[in-house]
């Protein structure tokens, strides 16, 4: 028989069991409904078929938060359209112990920001489970826009792309809607035309100009050849890897140069617009001077001031011919009497030879020039 202590036992038993399961759920579960997180949203025009709430949410691979609700854009917010009506709502709890010292006001505006710089989020598949969860990643901001929305959202919000499924299924529906357009009258035509082309290309490659034709094809695909050829043996060359180099010293002193010069190109352009305005200033006043009066009467005067300067220099020029001839006729004369001029050259240096020795005699004995006896007579040889 079962006694009264044995109830009380089973009795206690059961209500121990009992706490300890209702404590251990709370300390496992409840315990997140204690805890604040940031809430983030996204829409959908696609199907989330696979993502349940508490799948992951990832940034770059790294768990960041969990789905917290799925439903749709209509059931939240009554400014939906039609259209936008039909798209899946996805809220999200954002970890706070991710992003420390951050306020959820600091968290939305971040939020936003990144938005502008191309964070969206992605459906992504779990393997090959086919379990999806919420990959945050960034993508390009000018090929993936925002989707456009007509009410404000209660959280921060982040613009979804298509999952790569989704993207997949559309391409291959979109080759699938191309081959059905085409039907079979359309193919044919296209293979007779091909059949056509490639005749008519046979016909033209078997004549004298399109043997002629391919040669010189030929002819210019081996010259390219040899030009790759060689230029394999200048990219091979040892010295390139020097020349690479000097190259780019060379183009970094020529932008130090261009650098440090900067100020004498900045005076030099100040000097060239000052010369520029002088030269308007002149050609201002050269302006006036022309349409000044005055400068007409002397214009008019220049006409009959130009035939005087022609007439003298045709005078000029008579002159320089009577010179002319008188310089021949100086000439035949000289040719003529040059025996005559000769003599008398000649003489001409002896007087002045025979001066030289007086003045030199005058000079050694100048008493004896003066008052000396006259020159003794030369007598005659008479051993003869």
């Amino acid at each position: 028989m079962i006694e009264k202590s044995d109830y009380f036992k089973l009795g206690a038993f059961i209500v121990l069991g009992t706490v300890m399961v209702v404590a251990l759920i709370i300390i496992l579960g409840a315990g997140r409904y204690f805890s604040s997180s940031f809430q983030v949203e996204s829409y959908f025009n696609e199907s989330v078929n696979g993502l349940e709430i508490g799948s992951p949410v990832k940034l770059r691979g790294v768990k960041i938060g969990r789905v917290s609700d799925i439903n749709f854009v209509a059931n939240k917010y009554e400014g939906a359209d039609l259209y936008e009506a039909r798209q899946v709502l996805v809220d999200c709890e954002i970890y706070p112990d991710m992003f420390r010292d951050m306020s959820e006001d600091d968290f939305k505006r971040a939020i936003l920001l990144e938005a502008d710089r191309g964070l969206r989020v992605r459906p992504t598949s779990l393997g090959l489970t086919g379990q999806l969860f919420l990959n945050f990643e960034y993508t390009d901001p000018d090929a993936n826009p925002p989707m456009p929305i007509q009410w404000e959202p209660d959280g921060a919000y982040v613009p979804s792309v298509p999952s790569t499924l989704n993207r997949l299924e559309g391409a291959v529906t979109s080759i699938s809607n191309t081959l059905s357009s085409i039907n079979q009258e359309d193919i044919e035509s296209i293979i007779s035309d091909f059949r056509s082309i490639l005749g008519s290309l046979e016909k033209v490659v078997n004549t004298d100009g399109g043997k002629k034709a391919a040669q010189h094809i030929i002819d210019i695909l081996a010259e390219v050849d040899t030009m790759l050829t060689r230029v394999n043996v200048i990219i091979a060359d040892p010295n390139l890897d020097r020349i690479i180099p000097n190259a780019a010293n060379v183009v970094a002193g020529m932008d130090k140069i261009v650098h440090e010069a900067s100020g004498d190109i900045i005076a030099a352009a100040h000097e060239a617009n000052g010369a520029m305005a002088s030269l308007e200033k002149t050609a201002s006043i050269l302006g006036k001077a022309i349409d000044d009066p005055s400068m007409n009467t002397a214009l008019s005067n220049v006409g009959p001031m130009m035939e005087n300067v022609t007439q003298a220099s045709q005078d000029l020029s008579a002159a320089v011919a009577k010179i002319h001839n008188l310089a021949n006729r100086m000439n035949g004369l000289m040719a003529s009497e040059e025996g005559t001029i000769h003599a008398i050259m000649q003489d001409t240096r002896e007087v002045m030879e025979n001066l030289r020795e007086l003045t030199g005699d005058a000079k050694r004995y100048p008493s004896g020039t003066l008052f000396g006896a006259p020159p003794s007579k030369p007598q005659p040889d008479n051993s003869k």
